[in-house]
């Protein structure tokens, strides 16, 4: 029997990443396959990167890249694009100023989709959104997920990018998604794996919510140049990591539709701050992800 443990949507708190790594190694697995979106919206990417060259270095490792890992490299192919400085870019920004040459050449090597095959064992594919667009979100019940499950070539399908943890069939075929590490999104913050075990016939997944030492990567925040080159960026990332309640979107479409009010047009990623002050302010976040209380109506 051999169990494969499935990390997804680090988003670069090695933090959470270190936590789950440690429950896999607890549990004597030695086989990983990731998901892609290791780096973006926490503070030092690094630290995450060095953890996955460990993984890489010394255990069985499948690896895909996701949405953010092409951005980056996007980013940096075209030359220096329109990130700036503020909420709209300025994590983007500051994840591509902390990586290094090596970081990029190791993304660019990745591939986007991976197919599973060994002796003795039924295949399965992976990918970060779907197995043709690293962006595309695959929700249960969805008109594409139906799609995209019923092209398989095997029958299960590995994915993430949605953050949420869980399974779904659909005429045999099933898409597992591990939920996030990093930006978990229910359960209370707790971070989220999966664990794929075989018995040589079939897979049965085993989901993982764990507890780890939040207040940590939270730290972290608070000492970082992120909290002042995207400031409310960093407050969502942080009252998602405190909640499991992910209101990036939520805020960002605020604070755009806000500006497009008052200037009579929006550009990404040309929002001033203002805009998202009172966009986080309207969703009863501070400064430092932390919820204002509220009257309820």
């Amino acid at each position: 029997m051999t169990d494969y443990a499935v990390f997804s949507d680090v988003h670069a708190n090695h933090t959470a990443l270190q936590a789950c790594i440690d429950v896999a190694m607890g549990k004597g697995i030695t086989n990983f396959v990731l998901l892609g979106d290791f780096v973006t919206d926490c503070p030092n990417p690094q630290k995450t990167m060095e953890l996955i060259y460990v993984l890489k270095q010394y255990f069985k490792t499948y690896i895909v890249r996701g949405n953010r890992e092409e951005y980056l490299l996007n980013y940096r192919k075209n030359g220096t694009g329109n990130w700036k400085k503020g909420s709209a870019s300025g994590a983007l920004l500051y994840t591509y100023q902390n990586l290094t040459d090596k970081d990029f050449n190791f993304f660019e090597s990745l591939p986007n989709y991976g197919q599973f095959h060994i002796k003795g064992a039924p295949g399965f594919e992976y990918c970060h959104g779907s197995p043709t667009v690293t962006s595309e979100l695959l929700f249960r019940e969805k008109r594409n997920t139906k799609k995209v499950l019923t092209h398989l070539n095997e029958g299960i399908l590995l994915h993430g990018h949605t953050h949420q943890q869980g399974a779904y069939t659909y005429r045999g075929k099933k898409a597992i998604n591990p939920g996030a590490i990093g930006l978990p999104s229910g359960y209370g913050g707790k971070t989220q794996f999966c664990i794929l075990h075989g018995n040589g016939k079939a897979w049965e997944e085993e989901f993982i919510q764990l507890e780890y030492n939040r207040k940590e990567i939270i730290r972290e925040f608070k000492n970082s140049e992120l909290m002042s080159v995207a400031p409310a960026w960093a407050a969502i990332s942080m009252h998602t990591i405190r909640t499991g309640v992910d209101l990036n979107e939520t805020v960002l479409l605020r604070a755009m539709r806000l500006c497009e009010q008052e200037r009579g047009k929006v550009k990404w990623p040309d929002i001033p701050e203002k805009y998202w002050a009172i966009a986080l302010k309207e969703n009863y976040i501070d400064l430092h992800g932390k919820e204002i209380p509220h009257k309820e109506e």
